[in-house]
């Protein structure tokens, strides 16, 4: 699925399209980062354009087109990797509770937000499966114990990780703390500094160039207000006065800078109409009606999953502090991580057009959502072989009321 949506998807109806390309063009040939004129996302980390430029160069060599074509199929694999990762962090932590894994598994795959994303010419994914699989070695750390294999592996993948976007710094700061929290307990600080000095080494240099050239390393390509933070935004913003239209009209400019109805229309539909539409038309034309019915099937098919999930991060949370269980515990305090990081964001960077407020910026809150969505479920179903049924038939009906939107 995630492929030949890949294969199908327009690469120009993705986030920041053109704006990708020339950055990923400008590092392949001239191996230099763009200035604020040259291109409109000159503020994210290189290093998917890095990779996306080389592959970019042997597509026109090949005569391959649109050269862009490899960057999406990169988007794809790296969203299945991530799929495949949260996997493997359900099983690390129940090994034995197969409908968890399951429930997990497919939370995460048929996640819309994960699903449009994959298919884009955008860094989102190759971050999100990047900082989970350093997540993932960081659970079994806390729980095998720590290695100085573990530790630089981590620091790897979570510095690699916010070399690609900066949502992977607050999963990098999470995990520090617990596996420095864990060296504590064991007093073995060697491989809790390795995972640091790796993922600094790694970051630390695009960072300081951040401040250097653009006076702030976390420098953004719109200049923040100089109101007080917490004066940026009214009271409204944050969930807005036609939050339940989100289950009639789930589609821009509804909610426009309406933040949980438009994250909520945007995570299992599709609001800024770039998926599987006509080009978006013009301002006061009618959108089909087909569209916003499709969109609607999403609002509603999601209810459960989100009840779900932020349950699921709850319940994980309470779990982990009960059993005094680092590894438990990171899985929830890193999606939270991450979105109390796009929260802020959203307040720092106040905008009209809600451009600030997109689904796919919590890609990196989903893995610990969808083990909280399998942890929730399998705890409340029936004992034995009926209960699995029930669940296994629930997810797969879930699963086919969304695959006309999922698969292009």
């Amino acid at each position: 699925m995630f492929a030949w949506n890949a294969w199908r998807f327009d690469w120009l109806r993705g986030y920041d399209a053109s704006a990708n390309d020339l950055y990923a063009d400008l590092v392949a040939r001239e191996n230099a980062l763009p200035s604020e004129t040259e291109s409109g996302v000159w503020h994210t980390p290189p290093l998917w354009f890095a990779l996306v430029g080389g592959l970019r160069r042997l597509a026109e060599a090949a005569g391959w087109e649109p050269v862009q074509r490899p960057g999406q199929l990169l988007a794809a694999l790296a969203g299945i990797a991530l799929c495949v990762v949260v996997l493997l962090l359900a099983r690390e932590l129940w090994p034995s509770r197969h409908a968890l894994q399951l429930v997990a598994l497919v939370t995460i795959a048929a996640s819309p937000a994960l699903v449009r994303a994959s298919a884009m010419y955008h860094p989102e994914t190759l971050a999100a499966a990047l900082g989970t699989g350093g997540l993932l070695v960081a659970v079994r750390t806390l729980r095998r114990g720590p290695t100085y294999a573990s530790g630089i592996t981590a620091g790897g993948l979570l510095g690699l990780a916010s070399l690609t976007r900066a949502w992977a710094l607050p999963v990098l700061v999470v995990v520090s703390v617990a596996v420095i929290l864990g060296a504590a307990t064991r007093r073995v600080w060697g491989p809790a500094l390795a995972l640091v000095v790796t993922a600094g080494a790694l970051v630390a240099p695009w960072l300081a160039n951040q401040q250097l050239v653009h006076g702030s390393p976390f420098a953004f390509n719109r200049e923040a207000p100089d109101a007080a933070l917490l004066g940026r935004r009214p009271a409204a913003f944050f969930l807005g006065p036609r939050a339940l239209r989100v289950f009639d009209h789930p589609v821009t400019p509804i909610h426009r800078n309406e933040l949980v109805p438009q994250l909520y229309a945007d995570w299992w539909g599709d609001w800024a109409l770039t998926w599987d539409t006509p080009p978006q038309p013009l301002p006061g034309a009618l959108l089909p009606s087909h569209v916003v019915a499709e969109r609607v099937r999403q609002s509603i098919a999601g209810i459960v999953p989100t009840i779900a999930g932020l349950a699921g991060l709850i319940a994980l949370a309470v779990l982990g502090a009960a059993r005094r269980s680092l590894a438990i515990a990171l899985v929830p305090a890193a999606s939270l991580a991450v979105a109390a990081a796009f929260v802020l964001f959203t307040v720092r960077y106040p905008s009209t057009d809600g451009d600030t407020i997109k689904a796919t910026y919590l890609l990196l809150a989903l893995p610990g959502a969808a083990v909280g969505t399998g942890f929730v479920v399998d705890s409340l179903r029936p004992v034995g072989r009926l209960g699995t049924l029930v669940v296994v038939l629930a997810v797969a009906v879930l699963v086919a009321v969304q695959v006309p939107f999922l698969v292009l």
